[in-house]
Parts: C-alpha cells; structure tokens; sequence
C-alpha cells in the first residue's frame, strides 16, 4: 500500500492535522521538529497551504485557514442533516411505500447523502454516495430550479446534460422550462428519465434564510407508480420536507442561544 503514497501529500496531511489540533498555532520550525520533515519541505508545503486558504500565517505562526474551517463547517453540517432526516426518511418510506432519500447539491451534481429502503418487497434504489445530473434526477431538478436557474446555459455548456435514456433533457430550453414546471408546484420529477424502469419524486428542503439546502424524495418502480398517484405522493413529500425545515429551525435556534 505504502508504494501508492505520495510523500508530500502525506507530509501536507499531517500538516494540517498538527494545525487542527493546536490551539494557538506552530510555527514553520515546531512542524518540522515535531514531524521530522524537512525545513525545505515544510516551507513549500506551508507557502501552498496557504496560498488554497487551508492555513493562514500571523507572524511567524501558522494555523488553520478558512478553507479547512468551511471544510469542516460543511461536514459537521451534513452529519447534523443526514441526523435528522434519518427519522423523517423511515416514516417517509413508509407512507409512500417507497424507498426514501436526501440528497445535497455537489458543484453541478446531485448527491445522496441517506437512504431508507421501501418496506415493500419491489423496491429500487440509488445508493449513498451516488452523483446524479441535475437534468435527469429529481433532487437534481429540485437544485436546478433553486439554486442554478439562472446558470442553465453555463451548466450545460461547461458539464453537459447526461442523456441517461431517450426521455432524459437534453438542451437549455427544455431545462429552464423544467425548472420553471418545478418551482410552479413545488418539487421535482425524473420520470423515466434517469432509469426507464424508475420513477422519483422529490421536494425542496429549506434554512432559516429560505435558501435550499437539501432535498427529499422517492424511488418506485415505474411499474407502480402510476400518474394518478402523483399528486398524493408529492403531499407526502412536500410534508417531509417541511418536518425537516422545522427541525433544522429549531437546531438552528439552540444552537444559536
């Protein structure tokens, strides 16, 4: 395994471990006492740190940047997100009778962050950790619609749009049409669009400052998940996605006070 290593990667690693456990920061000569690497090394390494923003330099002291601060900001924000909706995504799957997920925006991408399988015994799934396109998955209409509406046109140009199957959106008017068809009732459909075989609905989750954030949703089986079956389902979701916006308030709310 150690063959596949990069020393300086390593070395930048522990670097930044050092930082984040020292309360009033190093500076360049404690590092490289404490990890015995060399001062040449230790130098570039910490001139780079610094220029991506991951440590900042007061003086002759390092530590941590604002960079690797967010990092972590983000992290502990998603672990708190994937926490509450585990709940909201049980009692989800079980009131649609489908298999329920959230997902997260990812640069131009939709990510599922948590899944909670159908009780029923034909059931399909994305799993954790999937990266779906923005034009073919639910929650990734949900984030076009919300948060890229007026960045179509870069979207498709600069990462294109998958054509997963032949029902898939393929060009900027039909997208920004859609993202329209989004907003209007409030949540987002892949109907066939990402799987011929998968239908997936999801909503909108929001912050305190009406931004969204995340998003809610559920997979079934083309096969049982009938047209008229939408709008009943869409209240479902809908609901689950407000129970996770009023817990995300009050978290919100303590951990101000």
């Amino acid at each position: 395994m150690s063959d596949y290593l990069i020393p300086n990667l390593v070395n930048a690693c522990n670097i930044m471990t050092l930082l984040s456990n020292s309360e009033h920061g190093l500076a360049a000569n404690e590092i490289e006492s404490k990890l015995n690497i060399p001062r040449t090394t230790v130098f570039r390494i910490l001139k780079t740190l610094c220029f991506q923003q991951i440590t900042e330099k007061q003086g002759r002291i390092y530590s941590v940047g604002n960079s690797l601060i967010d990092m972590g900001l983000q992290l502990t924000s998603a672990s708190r997100l994937s926490n509450r909706a585990k709940p909201v995504l049980r009692e989800l799957a079980k009131l649609s009778g489908f298999t329920a997920h959230l997902a997260v925006p990812s640069g131009y991408k939709s990510l599922i962050l948590e899944v909670c399988d159908s009780p029923n015994p034909i059931r399909v799934a994305s799993r954790k950790g999937t990266l779906a396109s923005l034009n073919c998955s639910s929650t990734g209409k949900i984030f076009a619609a919300h948060l890229f509406r007026d960045d179509i046109a870069e979207i498709q140009k600069e990462v294109g749009f998958e054509k997963r199957t032949n029902l898939s959106i393929s060009s900027v008017d039909e997208m920004e049409k859609e993202t329209l068809r989004v907003l209007a009732q409030g949540y987002g459909m892949d109907n066939r669009e990402y799987n011929n075989d998968v239908i997936c609905l999801a909503a909108p989750i929001f912050d305190h400052h009406g931004t969204v954030i995340s998003a809610i949703g559920v997979t079934s089986p083309a096969s049982i998940f009938t047209a008229s079956m939408i709008p009943e389902v869409a209240k479902i979701v809908k609901a689950s996605a407000t129970k996770l916006y009023l817990a995300g308030r009050e978290e919100h709310k303590l951990l101000a006070s």
